[in-house]
């Protein structure tokens, strides 16, 4: 069984995720919290161009879109790209064990 998954993003999803993961910061550090698993994951999303999510990081990166897809709802803004990306990554961590993204340019080119 393969234990990896194979997850292209292109910039406009790398910037909704990273915008997610510090609502999602943020929301911590208001509350005392620790966030350093989700500083780890904004650096390595921001830095690197292929980067290995282990369960546990790719559900704090699905909870954090879900979180700005709720915060976009309640403020009657457009989520359809919010709810794209959220589709493809549950689609795929659903039998999976990791999940890696793969950052693309916006013509499809990996970089």
């Amino acid at each position: 069984m393969n234990d990896k998954i194979k997850f292209n993003i292109n910039e406009n999803e790398e910037s909704w995720i990273l915008k997610s993961l510090v609502l999602f910061k943020n929301n911590l550090i208001a509350q005392n919290r620790a966030t350093n698993d989700i500083d780890d994951i904004i650096l390595r999303i921001s830095s690197k161009h292929k980067i290995d999510l282990d369960t546990i990081d790719a559900g704090i990166v699905i909870n954090s879109l879900s979180a700005l897809r709720h915060k976009l709802k309640s403020e009657n803004l457009p989520r359809t790209e919010i709810n794209d990306i959220l589709g493809k990554m549950l689609d795929e961590t659903d039998s999976k064990k990791k999940l890696i993204l793969r950052k693309s340019r916006g013509n499809g080119r990996k970089f």
